[in-house]
């Protein structure tokens, strides 16, 4: 009689260690706190599973996308997929390019006219303009001047057309974050005299 009423003792704190456990499994972890400026402390709640997402298949090159732009203006952007840079790419190719031969012709007319004033206008070689040779000098010089900056101009044009789909091509490897936002709120601070101050905090999540 007694060893079966040991046994049934045993096995009675064994099922009930057991329920113990399990009902331990089941209790969820208490969350932590923080203390707020207006209303105390405050729950904080598990941070939400963000989802990410890419805007472009993997293997976009960069370095694909500054050849590209190389080879032809655009180009990279294409690649890219900033369609809307294109025009402005050739935008400023054909810009350049007028400006470069204007300046250019300009520059061949005064040097032409120079000549022919200093040769003394022979028949066939006269001076097109009433310019003396000394004002032909100073056109011829200050066109040959815009000819050349306009070059220079356009070759940074050209390397920024290039470094400009090389950063791009960057930009779209890294990954997005849907669970974007801004807040402004207003916040209650006492200081150490006992006084309140008074102002908006802004909470940027990302």
């Amino acid at each position: 009689m007694i060893r079966l009423f040991l046994v049934l003792l045993i096995l009675g704190v064994n099922l009930s260690l057991l329920a113990q456990e399990q009902a331990a499994d089941t209790i969820p972890p208490e969350p932590t706190f923080q203390q707020d400026s207006i209303i105390g402390f405050s729950a904080l709640n598990e941070p939400k599973a963000v989802e990410n997402f890419d805007m472009i298949s993997e293997g976009h090159d960069p370095n694909k996308a500054a050849w590209y732009s190389a080879a032809i203006p655009g180009l990279g952007q294409v690649y890219n997929k900033k369609y809307w840079k294109i025009p402005l790419v050739w935008a400023g190719v054909v810009g350049f390019a007028y400006l470069i031969d204007w300046n250019n012709d300009q520059y061949q007319f005064f040097s032409k006219n120079l000549l022919y004033e200093r040769n003394g206008n022979q028949p066939g070689f006269e001076n097109e303009t009433r310019l003396d040779a000394a004002t032909l000098k100073n056109g011829r010089d200050q066109y040959r001047r815009s000819r050349d900056m306009m070059i220079i101009f356009s070759v940074l044009f050209y390397m920024l057309n290039i470094v400009d789909a090389h950063i791009d091509a960057h930009l779209i490897e890294f990954d997005v974050n849907q669970d974007l936002s801004v807040q402004v709120n207003p916040s209650l601070e006492y200081m150490p005299n006992n006084s309140v101050s008074t102002g908006l905090t802004l909470s940027i999540k990302f």
